[in-house]
């Protein structure tokens, strides 16, 4: 059983759970489906906002009360919808945290699968904190990973934002990131934000609508990897896949 601690924000942990059947009902049997709880709290403080004015006690104690009633519930595995929140993985209960699947080691690994070079789409925060680097996993992916300038980051920070609210046309988005991509030279773009799931959702409709090849996907996104490789991840300690990103 998989517990997912969302709610930030709310529309992606909603459409990562979406994610999860569209990609895991099986035959004509809905009871063989995978079991799933979210536990959706947007009232857990802003991550960037709060760990960037290094105000960790509020936030930490929020996430670890929403994490503790997953365990409560005997999930086997949880999943964190927000990667700002990764900073404070470190503070959390051993036993809890040996439940966590990093969605920061998810890209890195698959990052260093690849061999292609990323651009990393993230919140302030997680470009400030250094998340990524952090990560044990850090130094077998960092030749792989681009970080955009300054400018271009605080535009990247502001349409996460704008998507957690549902005011970002992902029409414009989609061009936005075209340009980033050009400029950059690069063929894919790292989710470091689970509101980067709404997008990728969002161009994988279009493709499906417009049959397109949905298998010719720009985004690395951690939450559609664990969505599509679910029973893996529910089973396996150690997850070193091939790269997939759709």
């Amino acid at each position: 059983m998989l517990g997912i601690l969302g709610g930030m924000g709310p529309l992606a942990s909603a459409e990562f759970v979406k994610t999860i059947y569209d990609y895991n009902v099986f035959g004509n049997k809905e009871q063989d489906a995978p079991r799933v709880i979210l536990n959706s709290n947007p009232t857990i403080p802003d991550r960037t906002s709060f760990l960037l004015k290094g105000d960790y006690d509020l936030l930490l104690l929020k996430l670890i009360e929403s994490a503790q009633q997953l365990d409560d519930l005997q999930v086997s595995k949880i999943i964190i919808c927000c990667v700002t929140s990764h900073y404070l993985l470190p503070y959390f209960p051993q036993k809890i945290k040996e439940k966590i699947i990093s969605l920061v080691d998810v890209c890195l690994q698959e990052v260093w699968h690849s061999q292609s070079c990323h651009l990393l789409l993230c919140t302030n925060g997680t470009r400030q904190l250094n998340v990524f680097q952090t990560s044990d996993l850090w130094g077998m992916a960092a030749d792989y990973i681009i970080f955009p300038d300054e400018k271009e980051q605080i535009a990247i920070h502001n349409m996460i934002y704008q998507i957690k609210v549902n005011k970002q046309s992902f029409d414009s988005a989609i061009i936005f990131l075209n340009n980033l991509m050009n400029k950059y030279n690069v063929s894919y773009v790292m989710s470091g934000c689970t509101e980067i799931h709404l997008l990728n959702r969002y161009i994988h409709y279009q493709k499906y609508k417009n049959q397109g090849d949905i298998t010719n996907d720009i985004f690395l996104d951690p939450l559609m990897i664990v969505a599509t490789r679910l029973e893996k991840f529910l089973c396996d300690n150690d997850i070193f896949f091939s790269p997939v990103y759709s």
